[in-house]
């Protein structure tokens, strides 16, 4: 099991030409005592590393928790080098990261909790279409190797029963479209599981889903996906899937189906998933700093 992720350094990656949720995340973790330190992912994204890290002390030896927006595994390799060039480390490694980050890493290993999958290796939608085929007719879920487009779900994310290869195709377009120079890897096309449909949001019907945040193998917390005044359910069974994803500090999202069984939606690492709405960040960074 990957060694628990007890924090007591958190470095944020903010982007300074974009608003995000970062400065509550900064002032909950202080007000508990935890050192924070910026990463400037402008600076990291144009190839200058050791400038996106000028506000973090050189020659230390801190164990910093990555929270921040989302990066490929190959720029979160360039921030691992970067934070050990100045002598200290990330508590999740690139390895770590990819392993919660790419579904084609964590399926095999929830293969049998989850909706069935396969992917691709490149943006091509006519190779994305015959690997479909191996799970039988639509409805599917489309997304990349990371994320999909649900934002727009009828147009770049569900493919109905009904669809015709033009239609599946063009739906990879308007995913493509989305994604632009973000897409991750390749298409994963899903079998659609029957989902407990709780209530709608602009893009569509949002499901009875929750996000799951593990640390050290543990459940840290669970709150509604979705900002629904719902009672969470005693989520403890799902630790011993926790245990089998790599990592230190990752997230499962998981939904009710329509019979009542729960399946795993996706995984992700935990320094890149958004906290939802009923989540306090003080209750999540007080439970990573009980971990020993």
């Amino acid at each position: 099991m990957p060694s628990s992720p007890a924090v007591k350094a958190i470095l944020f990656g903010r982007n300074p030409h974009q608003p995000d949720p970062f400065d509550v995340e900064a002032d909950a973790a202080e007000a508990l005592g935890v050192d924070t330190y910026q990463a400037d992912l402008s600076a990291l994204l144009s190839g200058d590393a050791a400038r996106a890290l000028t506000g973090v002390p050189e020659r230390g030896h801190l164990r910093l928790l990555y929270r921040g927006w989302m990066l490929t595994e190959e720029e979160y390799g360039e921030l691992d080098e970067a934070v050990r060039a100045l002598g200290h480390r990330l508590v999740t490694s690139p390895e770590q990261y990819a392993a919660a980050h790419y579904l084609p890493h964590w399926y095999p290993k929830l293969a049998g909790y989850t909706a069935r999958s396969v992917w691709t290796e490149g943006p091509d939608a006519a190779e994305a279409w015959r690997a479909a085929r191996k799970l039988g007719p639509p409805p599917y879920i489309l997304k990349d190797h990371v994320k999909s487009a649900k934002e727009r779900w009828a147009e770049a994310c569900f493919v109905p029963a009904d669809a015709t290869r033009e239609d599946f195709e063009r739906i990879c377009q308007n995913l493509l479209d989305e994604r632009g120079d973000r897409f991750e890897r390749g298409f994963v096309v899903r079998r659609y599981l029957p989902l407990k449909v709780y209530g709608r949001t602009p893009a569509g019907p949002a499901h009875l889903e929750f996000r799951l945040f593990f640390g050290g193998g543990r459940l840290l917390a669970a709150e509604p996906y979705h900002e629904f005044d719902v009672e969470v359910p005693d989520f403890t069974a799902f630790e011993a899937l926790g245990r089998r994803i790599p990592s230190p500090f990752f997230t499962l999202d998981v939904a009710m189906l329509e019979d009542g069984g729960w399946a795993v939606v996706e995984v992700n690492d935990g320094g890149v998933s958004g906290l939802p709405p009923g989540l306090d960040p003080r209750d999540l960074f007080a439970a990573l700093l009980d971990l020993r």
